[in-house]
């Protein structure tokens, strides 16, 4: 089961030391903490989208598709990953499941 990221210590750990992987509209960031827990993060700018409503939405899709697609259960046990938003258009539920399969392959 996965968990939602909220450990300040561990996101600002991630953004620090962590890998990245560009792709698409979205931004990977991953670190292996090594303590058999995957938990994960969605982030949505608010330069890019200044409506709470907006970002929300895009939020909700990405976490959507990131369960639906196994995600969580092909990573290793202990790394923790954030997703960035990137993308100046709002996407589809579908283009971002493409695009989210497109980071795994990377992965």
């Amino acid at each position: 089961m996965a968990q939602y990221l909220k450990n300040k210590n561990k996101i600002d750990l991630i953004f620090e030391k962590g890998s990245t992987i560009k792709g698409r509209g979205l931004l990977l960031k991953a670190y292996d903490f090594e303590d058999g827990l995957v938990e994960f993060g969605v982030s949505v700018s608010k330069k890019l989208y200044p409506s709470a409503v907006k970002r929300n939405l895009i939020k909700r899709r990405i976490r959507e598709q990131v369960k639906s697609l196994g995600f969580i259960g092909s990573v290793s046990k202990g790394l923790s990953f954030f997703i960035i938003y990137t993308s100046k258009e709002i996407l589809s539920s579908k283009e971002i499941k493409k695009r989210v399969e497109g980071l795994t392959q990377n992965l």
